[in-house]
């Protein structure tokens, strides 16, 4: 779910996943995880901590799928939807750290205050969203998604130290191996053809959804 540039090749003799298959496939592995793991933490409860982290991977989900399908057909005739599929990663992307920091709210604080910041998130989520479909570069996602995830980072940290949660400690270790990935995703490191950053980078957020997922049940 990584944008790299837009460039968009000729159609030419790539496979059906185009000249990114590995990028693809583990984005498309991703998005499976992410909608297994939101599945799950559903079943547990309907509780409002439980339903926006749920939402959380939903989101994750549509935002890697739409991913892989920008690599899948950005070099291809159907390149036309890209900026549309770019604008839907992006929204889904950031809105999905804005479902965390919800149900991140309620694991804090008592229902009450959690209902009124609730709202406050929504409105963010939609300036974001507004935002994005005006000008969906994927620097401009960074910053959202770097901005929301070091809050949550800090009231997880801040809930691990007082109480001993051992959702918060889960989902704060999730979250700096995201960080983690988003560096090695930076870094344009390159081992393999089929095997770049971008790959490298899903897979280590692969770890950081299951660290996410663990500490979801939990919360």
């Amino acid at each position: 779910m990584t944008q790299g540039n837009r460039q968009h090749g000729n159609p030419s003799g790539h496979g059906v996943f185009g000249p990114e298959p590995m990028t693809v496939l583990t984005d498309v592995l991703l998005a499976a995880a992410a909608a297994w793991a939101g599945s799950r933490i559903l079943g547990v409860s309907e509780t409002p901590v439980h339903r926006y982290f749920a939402l959380s991977f939903f989101l994750i989900a549509l935002g890697t799928l739409s991913g892989a399908t920008i690599h899948a057909v950005r070099h291809t005739a159907l390149v036309r939807w890209v900026p549309l599929l770019w604008r839907i990663t992006g929204i889904a992307v950031g809105t999905s750290v804005a479902a965390m920091l919800a149900g991140t709210f309620y694991h804090l604080l008592p229902a009450d205050y959690a209902d009124i910041l609730r709202w406050t998130v929504l409105g963010l989520s939609t300036l974001y969203a507004a935002w994005i479909w005006r000008d969906y570069r994927f620097r401009n996602v960074i910053v959202f998604y770097s901005i929301a995830m070091a809050f949550v980072l800090g009231a997880m940290g801040l809930s691990y130290v007082t109480t001993g949660s051992p959702g918060a400690r889960l989902i704060a270790v999730a979250i700096l191996i995201s960080f983690a990935a988003a560096a090695v995703q930076r870094s344009g490191i390159k081992l393999a053809r089929h095997f770049n950053h971008n790959d490298i980078y899903h897979l280590i957020q692969l770890i950081g959804l299951y660290f996410f997922y663990k500490g979801a049940l939990l919360l």
